[in-house]
């Protein structure tokens, strides 16, 4: 059985993973037979923009396909299986890791670190970045200027009717980091820079976005010119929309949606995940019939993708290692699959 190093190290590593609004909702516990707990930290559960946790479980299986990753690069497989566990207290057993040795490096490891969410006006790229998407059952992709416009306006009307419910735009808000003096800017969430905002663009989204402004603008008529996206997303190389079977396990969904950005990442492209369409019913709907994707798939979210052009990035915000690790540092030092 495999030597495990200490697992806040493969942690750090799996927690660069997407989450939604970079949550990072996802705990990790060592038990006494070797085995690695995931479990979700239900205070970072998104009541009203996800009720029903499937946001959450996709973001856990996310994790689990970084840790896989990280895991892989040491020559470790890794198999999950269902937790039986009781919950305890917020927390929620999610799913449970086993360890063995026996697994090749995984190419797509080495993108881990870079790839990023790209939120403004895209640079071009190479359209034949896409052809390898093309064949992917998974992937319908919308290259034509009239599809991605077409997009670009369901994205829009999609978020207006999102950014209508006032309690959705309150937690949305909880978790927009729009001044560096945020204690949290570095730690988690949606800060300003991650959403290619100015100093003076975050703090009018900060005033526009409160109850009563909102609601003001949109009496107005200016609301949708306020939050509207169509011009970042038509300047899109393409939009990916990536469907999976209607009834599959969100943390398998998870699993697959983390490795399509790698690979996204890996074919030179850097890429949004435009997840209003697939939220909104009407959108997603209208899109599936427009798209043929068939009634026993579900669209999980769209991708604008293209190359984003050179900027200085900071590191992504992350919460450390050491509050994911849901056991003593002093217990976590070297520990074996099998026991300890």
């Amino acid at each position: 059985m495999p030597v495990i190093p200490a697992l806040s190290h493969l942690v750090a590593e799996a927690n660069l993973a997407p989450s939604v609004h970079n949550t990072q909702p996802t705990r990790w516990r060592r038990l006494e037979d070797g085995a690695i707990l995931v479990l979700e930290d239900g205070t970072r559960r998104l009541h009203v923009g996800d009720p029903g946790g499937r946001d959450a479980a996709v973001s856990h299986g996310a994790a689990i396909e970084g840790l896989s990753l990280a895991c892989a690069k040491r020559g470790w497989s890794v198999r999950v299986t269902t937790a039986t566990d009781p919950p305890d207290d917020a927390l929620r057993p999610v799913a449970r890791l086993e360890l063995a040795d026996g697994a090749a490096p995984d190419p797509l490891a080495h993108f881990v670190a870079t790839r990023r969410t790209y939120r403004g006006r895209f640079a071009g790229g190479d359209p034949a970045a896409l052809d390898g998407f093309e064949v992917m059952p998974d992937v319908a992709v919308v290259r034509d200027r009239d599809g991605v416009a077409g997009l670009a306006e369901l994205n829009d009307q999609a978020g207006l009717r999102s950014f209508r419910n006032a309690a959705f735009r309150a937690e949305l808000l909880s978790w927009m980091r729009l001044s560096r003096r945020d204690p949290r800017w570095h730690l988690d969430g949606l800060n300003a820079e991650a959403m290619e905002m100015s100093s003076f663009e975050a703090a009018c989204a900060g005033l526009v976005l409160r109850r009563g402004m909102f609601e003001a603008f949109d009496r107005l008529g200016v609301a949708r010119t306020l939050v509207a996206d169509a011009a970042v997303v038509r300047s899109a190389l393409a939009v990916l929309l990536f469907h999976r079977p209607a009834d599959e396990d969100p943390i398998s969904t998870g699993r697959r949606f983390h490795r399509l950005w790698l690979e996204i990442t890996a074919a030179g492209l850097t890429a949004a995940p435009m997840t209003v369409l697939a939220d909104d019913g009407a959108a997603s709907a209208q899109i599936k019939a427009a798209h043929r994707i068939g009634s026993e798939r579900r669209l999980i979210t769209a991708f604008r993708v293209g190359r984003a052009p050179p900027r200085r990035l900071s590191p992504k915000p992350r919460l450390p290692a050491a509050q994911l690790v849901l056991t003593p540092a002093s217990a976590d030092e070297r520990w074996r699959a099998g026991g300890t």
